[in-house]
């Protein structure tokens, strides 16, 4: 059984540096520093109430990368790799995913406007 988990642990080339936390510790982490952050654009832009909504959750690729990434700052060379594909498919998706929406909204605008003539001619 150990050979077996050691030779599962020698194929992963990007191991996370997380030391004795975890996940979950990490986005604990990321979203009391993204709080950190609103809270400070919130008394820099002079905001009264001082209530902010709460920030976003961390999404999945950046604690993949934080996780992987040292102290100093630092990651390995196979976590660069990978954490480069990562971001550029990330971008795509978005790049995609925002043509569909500009393209349905430019074809609900004609098919109203199509509409709107059809009943104006009658």
């Amino acid at each position: 059984m150990r050979k077996k988990a050691q030779a599962i642990l020698k194929q992963n080339t990007a191991p996370h540096v997380l030391s004795r936390g975890d996940y979950e510790y990490l986005e604990q982490k990321l979203l009391a520093e993204k709080t950190k952050k609103k809270l400070e654009e919130a008394a820099q832009s002079g905001s009264v109430d001082g209530v902010i909504d709460p920030p976003s959750s961390v999404r999945r690729h950046v604690k993949w990368k934080m996780a992987r990434t040292k102290k100093t700052g630092e990651m390995i060379e196979a976590a660069k790799e990978i954490a480069e594909k990562i971001i550029s498919h990330f971008q795509l998706t978005i790049t995609i995913i925002f043509q569909y929406f500009v393209n349905a909204m430019y074809n609900c605008v004609f098919s109203m406007q199509d509409s709107f003539e059809e009943q104006a001619t009658q």
